[in-house]
């Protein structure tokens, strides 16, 4: 029943003039309100109908269906298939992005401690550009480690990483650190202005990277027996 059917069947009790007195007759008239009316047929009726005819009757009488329904049918299913196109392709775009995110982090360059050090340096602190990164006199002016920094970029196939690094995006990667120990003494590895020595600095004595090590001078200390490698950091 819907709101006018409602409106006309009390319409018709004003004029037979009788009270609505029963509270349960309007309870029962409220509840049916809006509920679709029931059809003179069931559909499985009508499909069991179309079923029972040969092929040809089946495409005719389906062809006519959806000529009487028209261009209202026609637009429902258009509005629906556009809705749901417009999910999907919400979704296929989010799922886009995701995987272009992933695979942005898997195509990031890792480096050594001491070049991210270095390219901070150069792209927060002096304002250098890939060029100025690159030149030697501008490395042992400005590096921390240039000798290092120096003998790593000496790697063409280093050189294009960092390049990468500096273009697009990069992380650092993570290394343990060590303080490196002469046995039998209290000496350890420093660096200076002037090298790297032994020599006890106590609290302050300096930590490396193994590829700190690598890179300089002092890359036998990996593999000397007479040194003591104390992890101090990770």
């Amino acid at each position: 029943m819907n709101k006018q059917g409602l409106i006309e069947r009390y319409e018709k009790f004003k004029a037979n003039k009788k009270r609505l007195t029963s509270v349960d007759l309007v309870l029962k008239d409220l509840r049916a309100l809006d509920e679709p009316e029931p059809l003179p047929f069931k559909l499985k009726d009508v499909v069991r109908r179309i079923r029972g005819f040969d092929p040809t009757t089946q495409t005719r009488w389906l062809n006519d269906i959806l000529k009487e329904l028209g261009d209202d049918y026609g637009s429902m299913k258009y509005r629906s298939g556009y809705e749901q196109g417009k999910l999907e392709g919400a979704w296929v775009g989010n799922q886009l992005k995701d995987a272009d995110k992933i695979r942005q982090e898997l195509k990031k360059v890792a480096l050594p401690n001491f070049m991210d050090d270095w390219i901070f340096k150069c792209q927060l602190l002096n304002n250098f550009s890939l060029s100025d990164a690159l030149n030697s006199k501008i490395i042992n002016l400005y590096a921390k480690n240039g000798e290092v920094v120096m003998k790593w970029l000496k790697d063409k196939k280093n050189q294009e990483l960092f390049a990468r690094a500096w273009i697009d995006d990069y992380e650092a990667e993570k290394e343990s650190k060590y303080r490196v120990k002469l046995k039998n003494t209290n000496d350890y590895l420093n660096e200076t202005e002037v090298g790297f020595h032994f020599y006890n600095n106590w609290k302050n004595n300096k930590t490396f990277t193994r590829k700190e090590l690598e890179y300089s001078d002092f890359s036998w200390v990996l593999d000397c027996p007479g040194i003591e490698m104390e992890e101090v950091e990770r």
